[in-house]
């Protein structure tokens, strides 16, 4: 009883009536907590603590800070240096008392063991800075159970200090709750330093109204989306005032603060370089969500007109042609990560097929070097098997004299040549004891016994099948799997030889079934990688044979000590990034001629299977020639598209021209807005000298005047040089809507001088091109479909216009 009572007394004591408590999860977000200590200060405490608690996460570290920081913010200090406590030690000790006071009635964790935690920690921070400072103050314990005398007073302490409610409250943060009454954390720091605490309690309020109609699973997001917009909101607004800021979001002027928000936040996306069209997504909802919280609930005026939601295409399926499946991101990244905008396209395809060189011959160098040593190994346990001594199966005696039963066979790993000649003796699961590995002497040691054994295993199969794909990348996984050495009368017929040629024969399903057939005419070392593969694999072939499993005609079979299979497309042998990895650490193996680090060798690894080496080897095609054509011959396909450009790219390659298209119009525009801004070079995250090289290579150049008089001369003097060489247009539906709707615009408005030069000058594009196109004599069908297409389905001239008004 006595417990109990004592229990809720200590409650009383540590809870506030009003309900305020600090939220040590969210300090880190608020700004005002970083002036609190002095730089040289927090330096101090923060390795005072690591070197307390090594193992603890840095982030551990700074949240333990920022709860001091906010013990010294609630007691409205800011730049605090500790100066008038520390040559004072009973200052120095109250101090340290009302911090762990403030913990245990200020912090929002309930148990005490949690409160517990914080303090120890913080009270071993303090004791550590009395020590630098030559003053002693005494280690005391924490229990989690109870609040004993020590914490007892340290409450009492702090509780005589003058509190700051509206600081406490700053230290609380701001909440709201979903419909399923779960509390996410709201960050309004930005609001509170600008517009004060009524402001921003005003905006709370709008969105615990808007919160309690969200589901959990989507009102993070969306409080994430609502607060960006807001943030960027607030950073437009110069005068920080209230009222200017609501003058922002009144009716006649929330449309442009939203577009200059809109503006900013594409710009720094630029920057970070995200997904713009996921960008534009995210925008476009935290306008709805911000009706939703905002106009709906009458708390702000709706726009004079409804507001403009940008539309973002992506560029879908460009013409390109298959390089062998779809690759992957650790693959791009590896072909096409930094290579630098400000050089020329030929440059940077020449950066391409360096890395992909690079990494091919990385790869070729190691298992070249792994089939060398398997070739070796064969050689010398085809002497081992000759010169042995083989151990009987039962007993240990030895027939020569003098020599006891342990010296009569030695075996094991000291004695090769005794174990791998008993082994071939007796073959797979010939040893019908308990363990084959230890009646040959490896008790444990079954990897090295295999190894020494030269047994057909994933590992060896991956290194001589992937040189195979290198050699001829028509050859597929699925190739593979169904690759049959001979038919059940034992004739070769997977591997045979035609005329002076030796050819390797399976099927492709994809190419259909009269094409199913694909044949591989081997080359020298290809064939000598064959050869190997039949040799290593026969003792997996006599042994299924023996048993009568018909997987015996495979030619790729592996094996252990007891057993052989088939390798599955489930097995490492085609998933085999533990095999890659263990080949790839072999430091000998590497060629000498690159420097690679241990981080860009697990990358390979990662990536690496048949189907990769596939595809790195045709782009590596690609580069060489320039041809589809011998891309598709060296892929295996069935036929190529004679319909399709010479100058199509393959997929990876287009998407990335794509993409660096883009970016590269992108950073012209930053520098067209930006070239009288001392902030240039940061914008385009350029130096000097790289701009340059930029603008010479891919800058903006002048427009050309193109108005229906320039074309028709153009037309009637061609003999003649005209002020341009040719006009360039990128068809799409798209496009022929928007010059629809300028061409629509302009043509019915009294006053076409309203319009900028830019507006008009495509106009006259778009007069042009549907005066080409609306010709008799026009015969582009996939043109004349996609004007008819964008004619049925106009964009909305009014929002057009407005947007070529703005």
């Amino acid at each position: 009883m006595l417990t109990t009572l004592w229990q809720l007394v200590t409650v009383l004591l540590i809870r506030l009536p009003e309900g305020i408590y600090v939220n040590t999860t969210i300090l880190n977000r608020l700004s005002l907590l970083s002036q609190a200590l002095s730089k040289p200060l927090h330096t101090q405490l923060f390795n005072y603590i690591e070197r307390r608690y090594p193992k603890l996460d840095s982030s551990e570290y700074l949240r333990h800070l920022n709860i001091y920081a906010a013990f010294i913010f609630s007691q409205g200090k800011q730049n605090f240096r500790a100066i008038e406590i520390l040559n004072d030690k009973d200052k120095f000790k109250a101090h340290t008392d009302q911090l762990i006071g403030f913990i245990y009635c200020e912090s929002e964790t309930n148990s005490l063991s949690g409160k517990r935690a914080i303090v120890s920690t913080l009270h071993r921070m303090m004791c550590d800075l009395a020590k630098a400072n030559h003053t002693d103050i005494k280690s005391q314990p924490f229990s989690a159970r109870k609040i004993n005398d020590y914490t007892q007073n340290c409450i009492e302490s702090y509780q005589s200090l003058e509190r700051n409610e509206e600081i406490l409250t700053y230290l609380n943060g701001w909440s709201v709750t979903s419909q399923e009454r779960k509390a996410f954390s709201v960050d309004l720091d930005f609001i509170y330093v600008k517009y004060g605490q009524a402001f921003t309690d005003k905006i709370n309020d709008a969105l615990k109204r808007y919160a309690l109609t969200q589901k959990t699973n989507s009102l993070k997001s969306n409080l994430d989306k609502i607060i960006s917009l807001l943030k960027t909101t607030s950073s437009i607004d110069r005068k920080a005032t209230v009222e200017s800021f609501e003058l922002s979001l009144s009716e006649k002027y929330v449309q442009s603060t939203f577009y200059k928000a809109y503006q900013l936040q594409f710009s720094e996306c630029l920057v970070k370089g995200n997904n713009l069209v996921n960008f534009n997504r995210a925008f476009n909802d935290s306008i709805d969500i911000y009706t939703s919280v905002f106009i709906n609930t009458k708390f702000y005026p709706a726009p004079l007109k409804a507001f403009i939601a940008p539309t973002m295409l992506s560029v879908k399926n460009p013409p390109s042609f298959s390089t062998g499946g779809k690759t992957s991101e650790l693959e791009k990244m590896r072909w096409f990560a930094n290579i630098p905008l400000h050089i020329k396209d030929e440059q940077a395809i020449a950066m391409i097929e360096t890395r992909i060189e690079r990494d091919m011959n990385i790869l070729k160098t190691v298992f070249t070097t792994h089939f060398n040593q398997l070739q070796r190994r064969q050689e010398r346990n085809k002497t081992f098997i000759e010169n042995g001594i083989v151990k009987p199966l039962e007993g240990n005696k030895g027939s020569r004299k003098g020599n006891n039963k342990a010296q009569a066979y030695p075996i094991g790993e000291h004695h090769l040549d005794n174990t791998i000649a008993t082994f071939y003796h007796y073959n797979i699961n010939g040893y019908k004891g308990l363990f084959y590995i230890d009646f040959l002497g490896f008790k444990g040691k079954c990897e090295p016994l295999l190894k020494e054994l030269n047994l057909p295993t994933n590992e060896t199969l991956f290194t001589l099948t992937a040189l195979l794909v290198m050699e001829h990348p028509k050859i597929t996984p699925s190739w593979l799997q169904k690759l049959q050495l001979s038919n059940e009368n034992g004739k070769l017929t997977g591997y045979k030889k035609v005329g002076e040629q030796f050819i390797l024969t399976s099927e492709k399903a994809r190419r259909g079934r009269n094409l199913a057939q694909q044949d591989v005419i081997l080359n020298e070392f290809s064939k000598s990688i064959v050869d190997f593969i039949v040799q290593h694999t026969q003792i997996a072939r006599e042994h299924l044979k023996a048993i009568s499993n018909p997987d015996w005609k495979s030619l790729l079979l592996t094996c252990t000590l007891n057993k052989a299979v088939k390798p599955s497309e489930k097995s490492q042998l085609y998933k085999p990034l533990p095999l890659v990895r263990k080949r790839l650490n072999d430091k000998a193996a590497l060629p000498l001629e690159y420097d690679v680090s241990a981080q860009e060798l697990d990358i390979i690894a990662s990536i690496t299977t048949h189907r990769v080496i596939r595809r790195h080897r045709a782009l590596q095609i690609y580069l060489e020639t320039g041809s589809q054509s011998a891309v598709a011959d060296a892929l295996g396909h069935k036929e190529v598209n004679q319909d399709l450009l010479d100058t199509y790219l393959p997929k990876p390659l287009m998407e990335f021209f794509t993409e660096r298209v883009i970016r590269q119009f992108q950073k012209a525009i930053i520098f067209e807005a930006m070239k009288e801004s001392p902030y240039l070079l940061d914008a385009v995250n350029m130096t000097y000298e790289e701009l340059e090289e930029f603008l010479e290579n891919h800058g903006l150049n002048d427009i050309p005047d193109l108005n229906a008089a320039t074309f028709d001369k153009a037309a009637s003097q061609q003999a003649e040089q005209s002020i341009f060489d040719s006009v360039v247009f990128t068809v799409t539906v798209p496009l022929l809507q928007l010059l629809l709707s300028i061409k629509t615009i302009i043509d019915n408005d009294n006053d076409a001088s309203r319009f900028n030069a830019l507006v008009q000058h495509w106009y006259q594009s778009a007069t042009y091109l549907f005066k080409c196109i609306e010709m008799a004599d026009f015969d582009n069908d996939d043109i004349l479909e996609m004007y008819q297409e964008a004619k049925c389905s106009p964009f909305d001239h009014t929002i057009i216009e407005g947007l070529l008004l703005c």
